[in-house]
């Protein structure tokens, strides 16, 4: 025991000292952050390895991809390759080709409205590749038809970080039209991560993650997932005004969201993804509860990325990676971040597990959960319900194929 406890404090004195001075390449540092347990509900709604035998894997070109959406009148879909192009794919002859390149990389992907004649597409750029100054992160919008690539919203207002956590009253939101930002009072969009889009296609919800003038979607977020600084914000663009809205603020790697309750005329609630911070939550931007926000789940068993809906109403969440005990131990011991961030990312330690978690129509309840020891499918970054089955998108730029189960496999329990 004496060995043992002599070689932990050695470490950990290495450690102190080599982190004094590191290049974090100015990665913000959040304060400590104590992870607990799994949630006991997780944990009894978790079910054995789906995809070992279940799996169903069809037109085999199709990339890498982060997100997935149907036209089930035309039989088409379009996911967002990590090839850096917008795939369409035939679902009569199952083919896919590659269809529309944005000029950075593709991620989340909505139909603009209910005639599905346009796509909103959240793009930013992937670590690893590089970018010219002409080629923008932002919103896009591509028409169907013709193909085109309309820059939507491209800059933000500078805006101060927050200390808090803040869930601004629809009164009170930051808010700013377009046409007023300029050099001196805006800044480039960092990373456009996902989107959603209300009922009338007059506003979208987008979710920037953190703000870093270097920042990019796959290796390029890691030093923010170890840093967990929060900078993460929800933005609200409104089509209709022209305008951009500050929606919350100051909370960590924001990242899928989805709407959660709306009125006749406006939403009044959504929910997100805290990726990082392991947690999921709702936010009152509208309504009686305007300006609060509550904790549907936290400590998750790994990190939370995309969310969606099926018809039923259930949320399907994404787990792209699971927690480990090094992750808890480093959050909570924010001094070795500096160490940590200096150390090539090639070294660190990558989990090849990935899964995914059901909750019912209001997120308080964990329907299904199951974590995929990775042998099929890589990086799970959101489940997309689909008529009978449910679609798996990989985040992996070496994947191939489009991934499904049937729901009827899943036997979920509500």
């Amino acid at each position: 025991m004496k060995i043992k406890k002599y070689q932990y404090i050695t470490l950990i004195s290495l450690l102190s000292i080599l982190s004094i001075g590191c290049n974090t390449g100015n990665i913000k540092i959040g304060t400590a952050y104590k992870l607990g347990k799994v949630p006991d509900s997780i944990l009894e709604a978790s079910k054995p390895d789906p995809f070992l035998g279940n799996l169903t894997v069809s037109i085999q070109e199709l990339p890498g991809h982060d997100d997935l959406i149907f036209d089930n009148q035309n039989q088409i879909a379009f996911a967002s390759g990590m090839d850096g192009w917008i795939w369409k794919l035939d679902l009569k002859s199952n083919t896919a080709t590659a269809w529309v390149k944005p000029p950075v990389n593709p991620a989340g992907l909505q139909f603009a409205n209910k005639n599905n004649e346009s796509i909103l597409v959240c793009a930013s750029k992937l670590g690893g590749v590089t970018y010219d100054e002409t080629q923008r992160v932002g919103l896009y919008e591509v028409n169907i038809k013709s193909k085109s690539v309309v820059p939507l919203v491209l800059t933000l207002p500078k805006i101060e970080n927050s200390d808090f956590e803040i869930v601004y009253p629809e009164s009170k939101r930051p808010t700013f039209a377009l046409k007023s930002l300029n050099e001196t009072n805006s800044r480039s969009f960092s990373l456009c991560n996902d989107l959603a889009v209300s009922n009338d296609g007059n506003r979208i919800y987008i979710s920037e993650p953190f703000e870093r003038s270097d920042a990019a979607m796959g290796s390029g977020a890691v030093p923010e997932a170890i840093g967990l600084y929060p900078h993460g914000k929800l933005w609200m663009f409104d089509r209709k005004q022209n305008t951009i809205s500050l929606v919350m603020n100051g909370f960590t790697f924001v990242d899928g969201i989805i709407i959660a309750d709306h009125s006749e005329s406006k939403e009044e609630s959504v929910i997100i993804t805290e990726t990082t911070k392991f947690r999921i939550i709702k936010a009152n931007i509208s309504g009686k509860k305007e300006g609060t926000s509550e904790v549907l789940f936290e400590n998750l068993p790994g990190l939370a990325d995309g969310l969606e809906r099926d018809s039923k109403g259930r949320i399907w969440v994404g787990i792209i990676k699971p927690r480990s005990g090094l992750v808890n131990f480093i959050h909570n011991n924010p001094w070795l971040k500096p160490f940590l961030l200096s150390l090539p990312q090639r070294i660190l330690p990558i989990a090849k597990k990935t899964g995914i978690l059901v909750l019912d129509s209001s997120g308080k309840k964990a329907l299904y959960y199951s974590m995929h020891d990775g042998s099929k499918i890589k990086d799970i970054s959101v489940a997309v319900p689909n008529l009978e089955s449910i679609y798996f998108p990989s985040f992996n730029t070496s994947s191939r194929g489009l991934y499904s189960i049937s729901i009827d496999n899943l036997k979920l329990g509500e």
